[in-house]
């Protein structure tokens, strides 16, 4: 897994240029190339330190590396969860106007996998964030996943994006710990 290291230093860097590159020279591109390359666009213009012209550029790669990736992986249900949260941040930028479509990808793989806890937590956490609402069942879902070193683990392999949403899982916990 060389990738796996280029992709790391990508992240570390912030290099989305690097990213895109080695996308596109990528012959083999497995599901978690297209994920981390495109949080690392969509990271990069979440933060808003850019051109317009770059931001145009990457919004425009964002759509497509996605429209790509869901040709080959539409089925996948990792995919289905990664994308759905990615979505959830800016839905804009993968050419969509409303949720409805990462929604439905969450609970997809909900659906698919419902032994899943992190799959299930990320469709209750997602389609309706107001604390009071599935209140108990977010920080039950949470307190769970965080015990489980595997699924940290897990997540932590996944690069910027696995971390993105392990501190999304964290947060999720202790605001419904409080309550």
């Amino acid at each position: 897994m060389v990738w796996d290291k280029v992709i790391t230093e990508f992240e570390q860097k912030n290099d989305w240029k690097g990213a895109i590159q080695f996308l596109e020279k990528e012959d083999k591109k497995e599901l978690d190339v297209y994920s981390r390359i495109i949080f690392i666009l969509l990271d990069f213009l979440v933060d808003g330190q850019y051109t317009q012209e770059e931001h145009d550029f990457i919004a425009q790669k964002i759509k497509q590396i996605f429209s790509d990736a869901s040709l080959k992986f539409l089925n996948n249900t990792e995919f289905l969860f990664f994308s759905g949260i990615m979505i959830y941040i800016a839905e804009w930028y993968f050419g969509m106007n409303s949720l409805k479509e990462a929604t439905t990808m969450l609970e997809k793989a909900a659906q698919r996998e419902p032994e899943n806890i992190l799959y299930k937590w990320g469709y209750y956490s997602r389609i309706d964030q107001r604390t009071e609402v599935n209140t108990e069942m977010k920080r039950q879902l949470s307190e769970q996943l965080l015990k489980d070193s595997s699924t940290i683990d897990w997540l932590k392999s996944k690069g910027l994006l696995g971390e993105y949403v392990l501190g999304t899982l964290k947060g999720t916990y202790e605001a419904f710990k409080a309550l």
